[in-house]
């Protein structure tokens, strides 16, 4: 245990396969972890589980954000109990897929406000946080599909490389404030998309991201931990703005 992220706080927007993976690894490092998510069952598993195995520090919030009201009075939460985030991981995660010609308006609107409008409103308070205390990390996953184009994933692709772009922007004005903003952009992974009754029925779908990917593969959630730790770290106080693919190789081809 090398513990780089010793004496920090991470906040971790999405306790899904990927957020859960990182709220191991941030913990195994040293860090304070604060679990922000929707399904309270889910954040008291995955409390219970990180507590008994690393006997760290683990909070929850369970919020469905949904508004800026509903932003705020997070942030007022972490102001109450006086938790100072150095490090915000944003790896929410809603995905629909469809063609262009069918897929619905709603669900291109769902996948902006998953992906997109409620990080940006994260982003929002927390960097106004850090600035205040003399920086930070903040962590975005995209996806490949934000940087090339997926059939079937024109709401997908459209919300990651918004995020993308907005990460940019991010990194550009928050410099100043010693906050570093970076994007992961994974390749598939093994997380509920890939469980969802599509591919169960298509399994030759599957089957042919496997055979495209150079690494022969798709990715686990624990393939991309060693980047976020990375990222978090100080480490990497020099790098912000970037977008940096943990794609087994499939940006390649």
């Amino acid at each position: 245990m090398s513990e780089r992220l010793t004496g920090k706080t991470a906040l971790i927007f999405g306790a899904g396969r990927v957020g859960s993976s990182a709220a191991n690894a941030f913990i195994n490092e040293g860090a304070r972890i604060i679990l922000l998510d929707r399904d309270e069952e889910r954040l008291e598993a995955l409390k219970k589980k990180l507590e008994e195995s690393r006997k760290g520090f683990c909070s929850t919030i369970c919020a469905n954000i949904d508004s800026q009201r509903d932003v705020n009075e997070i942030s007022d939460l972490l102001e109450e109990k006086t938790w100072k985030v150095d490090i915000l991981l944003n790896c929410p995660a809603y995905i629909y897929r469809a063609p262009f010609v069918d897929h619905p308006i709603e669900e291109i609107d769902k996948q902006w406000h998953v992906n997109v409008r409620i990080v940006f409103m994260l982003s929002q308070v927390v960097a106004k946080m850090m600035s205040k205390n003399g920086g930070g990390k903040i962590i975005n996953l995209a996806s490949v599909g934000g940087l090339f184009p997926e059939k079937e994933h024109a709401g997908h692709c459209a919300a990651k490389a918004g995020i993308i772009a907005i990460s940019k922007v991010m990194a550009l004005e928050l410099a100043s404030a010693n906050i570093q903003v970076n994007v992961i952009a994974p390749g598939p992974t093994e997380t509920v998309p890939f469980t969802s009754p599509f591919y169960s029925q298509h399994p030759e779908v599957l089957k042919r991201i496997e055979e495209k990917t150079p690494a022969g593969r798709i990715g686990h959630p624990e393939d991309h931990t060693g980047l976020m730790v990375f990222l978090a770290s100080d480490e990497s106080n020099w790098i912000t703005g970037q977008v940096i693919m943990s794609d087994g190789g499939l940006g390649l081809v």
